[in-house]
C-alpha cells in the first residue's frame, strides 16, 4: 500500500513540460498580437501628427531645426547613459546568478581610470590639506555604484530633453498656427 501511494505522488515531467510549451506558445501569440496592435496605433498616431504638423514644417526656420537637433542629441545621450547603466547592472546580476557573489563597481574605479597619475588622484590618495573634503569625496566615490551614477542622470537627461522638446514643439506649432 505504501508503494502505490509513492507511485501516485510522483511528478509527471512530460505533462509539465508539454503544459509549459503550451503556455509559451500562448504567450508568443499574445505578444505577437500586442506588437501588431501597437505598430498599427503608432502608425495611425504618426499619420495624424504629420497631417496636423505637415503644413507648418515648411514655415520652420533653420534655428528651429538646429535647436531641435541639439535637444534630440541630448536626449539620446541620456538614453545611452541609461542603457549603459542598465547593461552594467544586468551584467552584475548575471554574474551574481552564476557565482552568488555580488561584484561591486563603485565610482572610485571610474575616477581612478580617468584621473590616473594626476594631482587630483594624488590628493585623494594622500591629502595634505582639506582633509574633511577628501573624506567626503572619497566616501562619495566609494559608496555610489556606477550603475546608479549612469541610470539616474540618464533618465533625468532623457526625460528633461523630451519634455523641453515637446514644449518647444507645441509653442512653435501654436505660434505658426496664428500666422
Amino acid at each position: 500500500m505504501n508503494i502505490k501511494s509513492n507511485q501516485k505522488s510522483q511528478f509527471n515531467y512530460e505533462e509539465w513540460i508539454s503544459r509549459l510549451f503550451q503556455y509559451i506558445k500562448t504567450a508568443q501569440h499574445i505578444f505577437i498580437g500586442f506588437t501588431q496592435a501597437i505598430k498599427i496605433q503608432i502608425k495611425r498616431g504618426f499619420f495624424e501628427i504629420w497631417n496636423e504638423i505637415g503644413p507648418f514644417a515648411s514655415k520652420l526656420s533653420v534655428m528651429d531645426f538646429f535647436f531641435a537637433g541639439i535637444n534630440i542629441i541630448a536626449g539620446l545621450l541620456g538614453i545611452i547613459f541609461m542603457i549603459t547603466g542598465m547593461g552594467l547592472l544586468s551584467y552584475q546580476s548575471l554574474l551574481w546568478l552564476q557565482t552568488g557573489v555580488w561584484i561591486e563597481y563603485p565610482l572610485l574605479a571610474i575616477f581612478n581610470f580617468l584621473f590616473e597619475n594626476t594631482a587630483l588622484q594624488q590628493w585623494i590618495i594622500s591629502p595634505e590639506s582639506w582633509f574633511g573634503m577628501q573624506k567626503l569625496i572619497l566616501w562619495f566615490l566609494e559608496s555610489i555604484p556606477i550603475t546608479l551614477a549612469l541610470i539616474v542622470p540618464g533618465i533625468s537627461i532623457a526625460f528633461s530633453a523630451s519634455v523641453i522638446f515637446f514644449i518647444a514643439l507645441f509653442l512653435r506649432f501654436y505660434q505658426l498656427k496664428k500666422i
